[in-house]
């Protein structure tokens, strides 16, 4: 054996390491382009995450804007209509809100519509203007419920412009009303300024008096009458009869009618229970009335909360459907079933 000879089985040792190399090179070649593989696939799931979580947040950001505007602009509306510190997002029913209105009202009458024309109107007109001009910053998904939203203003406006004046009647109803009583308690069966008077105003005010047999006749039609539409017909009353015992000359010589002996003989009692019955129509025509007045008002209004709450709902649920998180719950105010 030469001294450049290799010794016994280095080349099968040779062979078996450059083959473990070969090996070791290819798995690291392997485990590069995995991990390169999953390095580009995690990326393109996180750039989709991410597009998704921004465009939810823009959701969420256009409902906290209008959020924002609606509680300080409107905010500042129904603080005004209703002369006190409010949250419209309490109220359950437009009964609710009627209540808080006529309660404004009492604290006020004399002055109340003027109030309402003059301090409430422009803030309504201010809201109208700045909550409108959020609709070009509306992303598509939230355009609809805000465009039913916006459209409830102008409504709401015009329906409290129109109560407005109409409450300005409520002081002259209530002093016909008024007289009708004073006027009727002074009713008897002999001839005085208020005893014919109130004799007309009975003909006036009754179809075919001269056919009722006496008092009861007259109390049951009343309570008909009044209990089918107090409101129709006590405004037929006052606007038709209150005259005539309205300004009662009482030192004048009384005239009285033809009618007057025979219907002031069948029709007076010693009870007045005539007087209890016009009281009757008169409270509830009052209280009718008052819906009535305010029924344009209080229609936009359930309109307006009902749009107010669709937008913040479906700015919820559509960022949820878009980042893949479910809208959180909102919380219940104190006091609320099943609130702790």
């Amino acid at each position: 054996m030469s001294l450049g000879a290799a010794p016994p089985g280095m080349d099968e040792y040779q062979r078996l390491m450059a083959e473990r190399a070969a090996a070791q090179r290819r798995n690291r070649l392997v485990m590069g382009t995995l991990v390169a593989v999953a390095v580009v696939g995690g990326g393109i799931w996180w750039t989709k995450e991410k597009k998704k979580a921004a465009a939810a947040q823009e959701i969420l950001d256009a409902g906290g804007r209008f959020v924002e505007k609606d509680k300080s602009e409107m905010g500042a509306f129904w603080n005004c209509v209703t002369s006190s510190e409010v949250d419209i997002g309490q109220f359950q029913s437009a009964d609710q809100i009627q209540q808080r209105i006529e309660q404004a009202y009492f604290t006020q009458q004399k002055t109340f519509s003027e109030h309402l024309t003059t301090e409430c109107v422009p803030k309504i007109e201010r809201a109208r203007q700045v909550l409108s001009a959020l609709t070009s910053e509306m992303p598509d998904a939230l355009k609809a419920p805000f465009d039913k939203y916006v459209a409830t203003l102008p409504k709401m406006q015009s329906g409290l412009e129109s109560y407005a004046e109409k409450v300005k009647g409520r002081g002259a109803i209530k002093d016909v009303d008024q007289t009708i009583q004073e006027v009727g308690g002074a009713f008897t069966a002999d001839v005085s300024p208020e005893s014919v008077a109130f004799e007309k105003f009975m003909v006036c005010a009754i179809p075919d008096l001269d056919k009722k047999k006496d008092i009861q006749g007259v109390l049951e039609y009343l309570a008909d009458v009044c209990k089918k539409d107090a409101v129709k017909f006590m405004t037929g009353v006052r606007e038709k009869c209150g005259g005539l015992v309205q300004n009662v000359n009482k030192d004048a010589k009384p005239e009285p009618s033809k009618t007057f002996k025979a219907n002031a003989k069948k029709f007076f009692e010693e009870d007045q229970r005539q007087l209890q019955a016009w009281e009757y129509c008169a409270k509830h025509s009052r209280k009718g009335k008052k819906a009535l007045d305010l029924e344009e008002f209080l229609t936009a209004a359930s309109d307006y909360v009902e749009a107010r709450g669709d937008v913040g709902k479906t700015a919820l649920d559509t960022a949820a459907t878009i980042s893949g998180k479910p809208a959180a719950a909102p919380k219940k105010a104190p006091g609320a079933p099943g609130a702790e």
